[in-house]
């Protein structure tokens, strides 16, 4: 069996064992969180850096499943705040539950993360993991101050995602070092992570604008659409592309306008492609980092995921 395979299929085992441990959960809620399952590329990252640092595998499964759980339980506050109606191919939570069970669910998994986070009688595993998925929230809420913001800067996009999705990165990514106890692994994994973090943000703010609405399972521009100017956005408004004054005239009064009409001209315009070469920066970063451990199988899993482009098809 293909290796890479293995580990996703233990880390939903966990998953799935684990939901059916949370107090309060309904069978219901426990089959809907068994059926949404995603790439699970934290989990992995984790656990191929831990391979690299010769951990044992169990503590692997079990913090990436804890990490996991983390991000599940953004989503669904997320699709909340959103108004999505989709999430993994399901309908989202807040449709399926209703909006308060959908909050209390999301909660129950943040809990259960820091309570699998326990068992290693590591005092540092757990102050770390409070410390990031704190600024991952703050994040969040920073996203949430700036909505409908014209003037976003780059400067302001790229302190938003590091928050809202890059912290989860770096966490998962030192995970495996401070259980190691490795300090020099930690520093270096940290940073690998924040920078594949930052990279697979702007990847899925682009996704948003040229895959279509079967693949991305939402609406296209769902970002604009909800006032988030991403860096693609941003880049458009810099150059004044053709469409410019409707984005801003719908910031300012809500009022409906053709997105297809923008979508189409933000690709003409350059400014994904511009986005991307961004994004590549940041994946060099992490290549750089990687490479400055021995060639490994496991080194080589990450370095196939950091081919981002390739893996979404974009």
């Amino acid at each position: 069996m293909n290796r890479v395979k293995k580990v996703r299929e233990k880390v939903e085992e966990f998953l799935g064992q684990t939901y059916r441990t949370i107090k309060g959960l309904t069978p219901q809620q426990v089959d809907y969180l068994s059926r949404s399952s995603g790439k699970r590329i934290r989990a992995l990252l984790l656990f191929a850096l831990g391979k690299i640092l010769k951990c044992e595998e169990d503590p692997l499964i079990k913090l990436g499943a804890s990490v996991e759980l983390i991000h599940s339980a953004s989503l669904y506050h997320d699709d909340i705040i959103d108004e999505a109606e989709e999430r993994r191919g399901l309908k989202s939570a807040h449709l399926v539950f209703g909006t308060d069970q959908a909050v209390i669910l999301g909660d129950l998994l943040y809990i259960k993360a820091i309570s699998i986070a326990t068992q290693f009688n590591n005092v540092r595993v757990i102050e770390i993991m409070a410390e990031e998925v704190e600024g991952m929230i703050s994040g969040e809420m920073d996203e949430s101050l700036n909505l409908f913001r014209e003037d976003l800067s780059e400067e302001d996009y790229f302190r938003i995602i590091n928050g809202k999705t890059a912290r989860l990165f770096s966490l998962s990514a030192s995970l495996p070092a401070i259980l190691k106890g490795d300090e020099k692994a930690e520093k270096k994994f940290r940073e690998l992570g924040e920078n594949f973090g930052m990279a697979f943000q702007i990847l899925d703010d682009v996704a948003d604008i040229v895959l279509d609405r079967e693949k991305l399972k939402k609406p296209t521009l769902s970002d604009l659409r909800e006032g988030k100017l991403s860096l693609p956005y941003i880049y458009y408004l810099e150059r004044g592309g053709r469409y410019s004054g409707e984005i801003l005239e719908f910031f300012r009064t809500k009022k409906p306008i053709d997105f297809e009409l923008i979508r189409e001209d933000v690709i003409k315009s350059g400014a994904v492609e511009r986005a991307l070469s961004v994004m590549e920066e940041y994946l060099n970063r992490a290549r750089e980092i990687l490479n400055s451990f021995p060639a490994s199988f496991w080194r080589n899993v990450i370095i196939k995921h950091l081919d981002l482009r390739g893996l979404y098809g974009i």
